[in-house]
């Protein structure tokens, strides 16, 4: 079970993240660089919309794709 706690590291690592995509980017990093930023930003998403729906106590749907 999800608590606030995992919420808020989500958030801060999300936070991070995009900071660290954004300076990348502003300093022209490989495309394979800043794609791979993205994949690991998309997967911080998921975690922590799953994470929210776990604290809320609201079944999980199903993943697509």
């Amino acid at each position: 079970m999800t608590d606030q706690r995992t919420v808020d590291w989500l958030i801060e690592h999300l936070r991070v993240h995009v900071a660290e995509l954004r300076r990348i980017e502003r300093e022209g990093a490989e495309p394979a660089e800043v794609a791979e930023r993205k994949r690991l930003i998309l997967r911080l998403q998921q975690h922590l919309a799953y994470s929210v729906i776990d604290l809320l106590g609201l079944p999980r749907r199903p993943q697509l794709g």
